[in-house]
């Protein structure tokens, strides 16, 4: 049976591009009737198609924030002693459980993530295949490039906490390209590839805008904190195993809270600073990697195993919310739209407290959010109208 909503999509029975508008409605056609006859096969196909781009995403994962090229080597090797690993090893989610989870070049454990992004690509292929049967299959493959990159997201920012531009912005132009194959995958009452397009350009956009203007309310009501000292009180900088430590007076911070985020900055005003004697106090300002010296000196922490000095107060700036999340909202947005953002927002937040508890995070530990942000856009894509319809119907009643 023929998609209705393909036949109003604008790719039927339209000037422009006929060959390739004949070519779609026929590949659609007959993807249509062989779901009709089989509708486990092409779940199944996509399952398995899933598996191997989850074994490609996890050479993606461990290269790309290392900076490695995730052609050369064209063979995936084993983390732990490098050694390539041959084909036979390499068979999606089989390999990891005849393996039992450990290299069979050094006995290694192996991570479970490897097992597990190979596992829930495949079934997030087999969802999208299933739930948008209906849908063309040009949309229903651009749906699984997004959800794979939004998966390769999700594990690098978990285990690196940090979002590569590259890959959101892939996703996003994923994102795009399916809205013009299924004009009503954002808006339902889209009807043309123009209208299509639009709304997801909009929900984009409206995404990235959202959690800008989030990061920038929380930085400016919970983001500055300052301190000061009726005298002057010592300060050190120095290496605690694999952290820094900024020690003032009795009180102690631990590096890695204080820089979350790259953009966090912490000053020490009215400073001295025992590599500038002489020097006026001023403020110094530091970064993760930097001190700058209100003379506008910059010392590189790195060359230093410790710095020392006085102060008369600290002032710190957090980011409330990352700068990649805007990136993954960004993402999340082409697809989703606006409120499919919000939504994933709220849900991501109810998913985060989960994580939390299930991996013992303490208080000021540091848990990315972007991992929970993309869960509930997951939630949402395949759930997200339903359990919205559900609750408006829950409250008219």
């Amino acid at each position: 049976m023929q998609n209705k909503k393909w036949q109003k999509s604008g790719f039927s029975g339209r000037g422009g591009c006929g060959i390739m508008q004949v070519m779609l409605e026929e590949l659609n056609s007959y993807t249509q009737s062989v779901t009709g006859e089989n509708p486990w096969l092409l779940p199944l196909c996509f399952a398995m198609f899933g598996a191997c781009i989850g074994s490609f995403l996890n050479v993606v994962i461990y290269r790309l924030p290392r900076g490695l090229s995730v052609n050369e080597p064209s063979r995936s090797f084993c983390p732990e002693c490098k050694k390539e690993i041959p084909w036979y090893l390499n068979i999606p989610v089989g390999s990891w459980l005849m393996l039992r989870g450990r290299s069979a070049c050094c006995n290694k454990p192996i991570s479970p993530r490897y097992c597990l992004v190979e596992l829930i690509t495949a079934l997030l292929f087999a969802a999208i295949a299933w739930y948008f049967s209906l849908d063309p299959l040009p949309s229903q493959l651009l749906l699984c490039v997004w959800a794979a990159i939004m998966l390769a997201v999700l594990c690098i920012d978990w285990e690196q906490m940090i979002v590569l531009p590259v890959l959101t912005n892939s996703a996003a132009a994923a994102g795009l390209l399916a809205a013009l194959f299924a004009p009503w995958l954002v808006e339902p009452q889209s009807l043309t590839t123009q209208d299509g397009l639009l709304w997801s350009l909009v929900g984009a956009a409206s995404g990235y805008v959202l959690l800008k203007a989030v990061a920038l309310m929380g930085r400016l009501l919970f983001g500055r904190k300052s301190t000061s000292y009726e005298s002057p009180q010592p300060w050190q900088l120095r290496q605690a195993g694999d952290d820094i430590e900024l020690k003032i007076g009795e009180q102690t911070y631990q590096w890695s809270e204080l820089f979350m985020e790259s953009a966090n900055r912490v000053q020490l005003r009215q400073a001295s600073i025992s590599t500038a004697t002489g020097a006026e106090p001023g403020t110094i300002t530091f970064t993760a990697d930097t001190a700058t010296l209100a003379d506008g000196t910059v010392i590189e922490l790195e060359e230093h195993e410790s710095l020392s000095g006085t102060c008369h107060g600290l002032g710190t700036r957090r980011e409330a919310m990352g700068s990649g999340d805007a990136l993954i909202a960004l993402a999340i947005g082409a697809v989703c739209g606006w409120q499919g953002v919000l939504f994933a927002l709220v849900a991501g937040s109810f998913v985060g407290i989960i994580q939390a508890l299930i991996a013992r995070i303490g208080r000021g530990q540091p848990m990315p959010f972007g991992p929970a942000f993309i869960m509930g856009a997951f939630i949402y894509l395949f759930f997200g109208n339903s359990l919205i319809i559900s609750y408006l119907d829950y409250f008219a009643l």
